[in-house]
């Protein structure tokens, strides 16, 4: 098992060639390999521009250097940043030498959790790191960032610490059970813990939207052959995802392809053209997307606007399950010269040329304004579902405790229900986890981080 006294070190930039390369050290060694791969004394948070060199005074490579003095340090250990040309070998080379000075390879989320257990960050702000880092969408970003800067913590100790005022209440009255001629109030507490019911509905709530802000949307572009599916989809990825051809039922299969989209990552989908065919393979297709249509967050119906089309909305409206929004799209404007009238968002229906991209932009709109999907500065917080989960718990543990005392079953089974919810904060924060949930949580990060 390793420990967690070993000096550390890995790649901390992706494989692949770019302009810099990032190597990160952490641990006591850390001053010492600095010196030797260096051969300069590290100076506290001073950038230095200096050769690498390995065991043998082969020159590996020139770059920064930077030496964070523990405990101010991201890990709260003596830390050394090595910033490289990007070449892979030249970071592997580097790499070596590093371990061969002392270092051994890091795991996957090391340095946060040795962030963790230094006390620099808690559980929560740990696992914002990769949430930040995994963010799908702005708004995911913007939310996980405020978790990391402790605000999803500070939303969570200040319940915690309602319900530690609850509990000193009751605790007050079970001090002097004996006391007949003194007449104890429970209203006090009862105010409290329907206050701490408040305050948790509310965290709740941002703790839903912000998980919602990093879900990634469903979008299947559906419609009947020749519509020009396959060219809507290769326009908004902005290559050739889709065969495209002037001859029905061209597509077979589902397509899918992930794209930003307003800012959000969404997966769309493109599928066989809506028709009664003989054709098995073709029909197949037909099957495919009316099952790819039922699993989607928004259907875009495309049709042709150089044929005429009667009953859009009864075609799909019998296959949309119910709550699935759909906007209805009326493609080739530029093969009939048709001018695009400006619609209210409001208004599921547009006109655009999926070939010149023309009325895209009023359709990425709606998807938009559909979708929720907009950047605006949100009071939202990034949780994961381990805390939705335990933040319920909690809510069911407040729910008895208040049941309790209008019920009156007894002080100590109130005490009693509140320490367990106290428990579990203390779960949620990272102050009682166990060895398994850390290594579980760690795991998941990448390499380097």
């Amino acid at each position: 098992m390793p420990s967690n006294t070993d000096t550390i070190v890995a790649i901390a930039t992706p494989p692949g060639r770019s302009g810099i390369g990032v190597i990160r050290i952490s641990g006591e060694k850390s001053a010492k390999i600095y010196k030797l791969l260096t051969g300069k004394e590290p100076e506290n948070r001073y950038a230095r521009y200096t050769p690498f060199k390995s065991s043998s005074n082969k020159l590996l490579d020139k770059g920064i250097t930077l030496f964070f003095k523990g405990p101010l340090s991201y890990t709260g250990e003596d830390v050394v940043e090595c910033y490289t040309h990007g070449n892979r070998m030249i970071m592997e080379m580097l790499l070596e030498e590093i371990i061969f000075l002392g270092a051994r390879l890091a795991l996957p989320g090391e340095f946060t959790e040795r962030s963790f257990l230094n006390n620099k960050i808690d559980l929560v702000q740990a696992e914002a790191v990769a949430d930040l880092i995994d963010s799908n969408s702005k708004k995911a970003a913007l939310s996980a960032m405020q978790s990391l800067e402790g605000i999803f913590s500070e939303n969570i100790l200040q319940l915690k610490e309602k319900t530690i005022d609850a509990k000193a209440l009751i605790e007050a009255c079970l001090d002097f059970p004996d006391e007949e001629d003194v007449n104890f109030d429970i209203s006090p507490a009862q105010k409290n813990i329907k206050e701490c019911l408040g305050l948790l509905d509310k965290i709740l709530i941002k703790a839903k939207r912000g998980r919602a802000f990093d879900y990634t949307p469903l979008i299947v572009i559906a419609g009947p052959t020749n519509a020009g599916k396959s060219t809507l989809i290769n326009f908004l990825t902005g290559s050739d995802a889709a065969i495209t051809s002037e001859l029905p039922g061209t597509t077979r299969d589902t397509i899918r392809e992930k794209v930003l989209l307003a800012d959000q990552l969404v997966t769309l989908v493109d599928t066989a053209g809506l028709r009664q065919t003989n054709d098995q393979l073709e029909k197949e297709g037909v099957d495919r997307a009316y099952k790819a249509i039922k699993h989607a967050d928004l259907v875009l119906y495309l049709t042709d606007a150089t044929l005429k089309t009667e009953n859009v909305e009864g075609e799909i409206r019998n296959h949309l399950p119910e709550g699935t929004d759909c906007i209805f799209v009326e493609n080739k404007i530029d093969l009939c010269n048709k001018k695009i009238e400006k619609k209210n968002i409001e208004n599921k229906s547009c006109s655009v040329s999926a070939k010149t991209g023309e009325g895209i932009e009023e359709l990425i709109n709606k998807i938009q304004r559909i979708l929720d999907i907009s950047t605006k500065d949100e009071d939202v917080i990034f949780a994961r579902q381990r805390h939705i989960d335990a933040l319920k718990n909690i809510g069911n543990l407040l729910k008895k405790s208040l049941l309790s005392l209008e019920k009156q079953k007894g002080l100590e089974i109130v005490a009693e229900s509140l320490r367990e919810s106290l428990l579990i904060f203390d779960e949620i924060l990272g102050k009682t986890t166990t060895d398994d949930i850390l290594e579980k949580i760690f795991s998941r990060f990448c390499i380097g981080k």
